[in-house]
């Protein structure tokens, strides 16, 4: 069939280039960093001494304050240098001012003001030249809270270890209960397995739909259409395309997964990242069904959208409300996570703009009843017959058209024509 020879004159293309085997190495490579690197950054961000200067108005709080901020360095050096700054109300302004010099000087990193009603107001104040330091200023503020915290129970005859003791916080451990069977449930794997899953959707659905509209732009422009069009009909030319690039997108899958698979067995046998992701093949399989039934919906939209234009410019503007609706797929998993059952969330997950991706976040969070699965997936069938249709009429009209990009009324009428 001629369908078949475009579709396999458009895959070979594609993956005997360089970009695709860079872009299939690189792109679980970025997404883990993305997801991965920052925490750890965050993490394991190097630490060293901090010297500051403390100005305690009170006059009572800055030994208990120093003994509280005992965290230690690598090397079991104190992380934090303490330096006890007299001064009253009346002088705070120069003693401010003589520090403000340091901190400039770099001498000390800040100092800390703790106001005569520190144990009433709880309220003291930090002046550094960095106080983006989360952890350093979290370290500061946690060591104040407690002995604060301690000044106040002592002063009420209580404590404080004691009274920590008594309201340590309960744990609860959920336990999913599905069919009637329990299972512990696993939340922060699900929820990182689905997040990981939808941004690969989104991203394979979106670059390899906007492939199918490119191709058709460039050989648009480069008069090769005319050519093809002499051995083949529009609808070959259009379907072969869509069927080509989408047989690349799956070879992609394919690779990720042989990677994905030597991971998991390093993961097993080291104990690293234990316990990261969950996965099953019930989920596996739901997703390459998605991929497909998103991927076919979203190409025949762009593959209309390339016969439509002539240059990339022109296109931009026209699959701005496309790429939209795939976007808006990714703006709202929380809503969709925090009630999969709930009306919102069964509703848009029907509507097929949204259905690829939030359905299949739903069957991975708490798998909806097989009715909805099933009418999700006949309603995305039936729009990508009905999106075929008319990307196919639009297809044979637009692709031989040059010059002024057409209005919607044009548009319709060769709607009407074909």
């Amino acid at each position: 069939m001629k369908l078949l020879t475009v579709a396999k004159r458009e895959y070979l293309e594609r993956v005997r280039k360089r970009s695709f085997l860079i872009g299939t190495l690189l792109g679980p490579l970025l997404m883990g960093a993305m997801i991965i690197v920052p925490g750890l950054l965050f993490q394991h961000a190097p630490e060293g001494r901090t010297d500051l200067a403390v100005v305690d108005l009170s006059g009572a709080v800055f030994e208990q304050f120093a003994a509280a901020l005992d965290d230690t360095l690598p090397n079991g050096a104190r992380m934090f240098s303490l330096r006890a700054v007299p001064a009253s109300e009346t002088d705070l302004d120069g003693v401010r001012q003589r520090l403000n010099a340091e901190v400039r000087a770099g001498a000390i990193e800040g100092y800390l003001v703790i106001p005569p009603d520190i144990v009433d107001a709880g309220r003291a104040t930090y002046f550094g030249k960095k106080v983006s330091n989360i952890r350093t200023i979290e370290r500061i503020e946690s060591g104040l809270s407690e002995t604060i915290v301690v000044s106040r129970l002592a002063a009420q005859g209580l404590d404080y270890a004691r009274v920590s003791e008594m309201v340590r916080r309960v744990k609860i451990e959920t336990v999913q209960v599905l069919k009637g069977a329990e299972k512990a449930s696993e939340f922060e794997k699900t929820y990182i397995t689905t997040f990981i899953f939808i941004m690969m959707l989104y991203m394979t659905i979106l670059l390899w739909g906007m492939a199918v509209q490119r191709s058709i732009i460039d050989e648009k422009n480069n008069r090769v259409i005319e050519v093809l069009l002499s051995s083949l009909t529009a609808f070959d030319l259009m379907a072969g395309k869509i069927v080509g690039v989408g047989a690349v997108g799956l070879t992609q899958y394919a690779i990720w997964a042989v990677f994905g698979l030597g991971i998991s067995a390093y993961a097993l046998s080291t104990g690293a990242f234990a316990g990261v992701v969950s996965l099953s093949p019930v989920t596996l399989g739901f997703f390459v069904l998605f991929y497909l039934l998103g991927f076919l919906f979203y190409s025949t939209l762009f593959a209309a959208v390339g016969a439509v234009c002539n240059t990339d410019q022109e296109a931009q503007q026209l699959q701005t409300p496309i790429v939209m609706c795939l976007a808006f797929t990714i703006v709202i998993p929380m809503a969709v996570m925090q009630s999969p059952e709930g009306a919102f969330a069964t509703v848009f997950s029907m509507i097929p703009f949204f259905a690829p991706i939030l359905m299949f976040m739903r069957i991975n969070i708490l798998m909806p009843p097989a009715w909805q699965i099933a009418l999700s997936i006949a309603i995305l069938l039936a729009s990508i017959y009905g999106a075929g249709l008319l990307a196919a009429k639009i297809f044979r009209v637009g692709i031989l058209m040059y010059g002024k990009r057409p209005d919607a009324r044009e548009i319709l009428k060769w709607l009407r024509r074909a």
